[in-house]
């Protein structure tokens, strides 16, 4: 079966590379164009897609998006039978869509209906979900609306952050995808309507929600920190600062929240919260590079009993 891969984050790298192992022939890989990178860096930086695709010997296309004029075309001149989608960051609007005679299969990291939308592995680790997963769904216009054919579920650490989960996720996407393609390919495949009452949205977090505000209970701020982990990071003001806190445990600290409390033998700090604390490891100034807490505190001076 020929198949169009869309797809753009590293998210979408053990599917791609499924795909043909299972003997899947990918006609075309669609990502988006280069973008320009900062000074010191080359002019332009491909998508992760796009590099691994062209390692792989497949032919890369990148339309500035999928209503980009002629490019339904050039698509459908492959005969795909097939398209998948993984974390493409753009709607495969209708008309792309009836190119491949066998639909279009999107692999979405959430037990849909619950956390649709574009940030469901960050929105499942700041909730507490105790589980996370992966859901294999046909696609429709409405967004992670459509029938699901298959999903698997998975444990959530305790200490997991979302990188992590994502990545694991990303690898039981890439084998629950084999599998529905081949029930596709074989026209047994069987989907089953989303409970729409259940549906729960997965929004970016926006800047001002990814404060730490001491007032909060230690746990909540420790699943922020995680889902939030590696990027974009939660941050917390000192002394006027932005500070993303890339690393921390929650604790026990009886103090006024938001006063450092004390040091741990590893160089952690303890921030009392409203209950609780939280142990801050690592963290990364405004304009710097990433450093212990223990660093950044002998920096600016702080000393027990100050307040952030």
């Amino acid at each position: 079966m020929r198949v169009a891969f869309f797809g753009t984050p590293a998210f979408a790298l053990p599917a791609l590379h499924a795909l043909p192992r299972a003997g899947f022939d990918v006609c075309a890989v669609v990502t988006p164009p280069d973008r320009p990178r900062g000074r010191g860096h080359p002019p332009h930086e491909p998508p992760p897609l796009a590099a691994t695709a062209r390692d792989l010997g497949l032919r890369v296309l990148q339309p500035e998006s999928p209503r980009t004029p002629g490019f339904r075309e050039e698509l459908a001149g492959l005969s795909p039978d097939a398209l998948v989608v993984v974390a493409y960051g753009h709607l495969i609007p209708d008309a792309l869509v009836a190119v491949a005679p066998r639909g279009a299969w999107n692999v979405h990291p959430s037990l849909l209906p619950r956390w649709r939308g574009p940030a469901p592995v960050h929105r499942t680790v700041w909730a507490g979900d105790p589980e996370a997963g992966v859901s294999i769904m046909r696609l429709v216009a409405k967004m992670d609306a459509g029938p699901v054919a298959a999903s698997e579920r998975t444990p959530v650490g305790p200490h997991e952050t979302r990188g992590q989960l994502e990545a694991r996720l990303a690898a039981v996407g890439a084998a629950l995808l084999v599998r529905v393609l081949g029930q596709v390919a074989d026209g047994n495949v069987t989907v089953m309507e989303q409970d729409e009452a259940a549906a729960t949205y997965a929004g970016v977090f926006a800047p001002v929600e990814r404060e730490l505000r001491w007032d909060r209970p230690a746990d909540e701020l420790d699943r922020l920190v995680r889902a939030l982990a590696p990027a974009p990071g939660a941050w917390m003001s000192v002394r006027n600062e932005r500070v993303k806190v890339l690393e921390a445990l929650p604790g026990f600290a009886s103090a006024a929240p938001g006063t450092l409390v004390e040091r741990d033998p590893q160089g952690a700090w303890l921030v009392a919260c409203r209950p609780g604390g939280l142990w801050l490891r690592r963290v990364q100034p405004e304009g710097k590079g990433p450093m212990t807490m223990d660093a950044f505190v002998a920096g600016r001076r702080l000393n027990p009993g100050d307040a952030l």
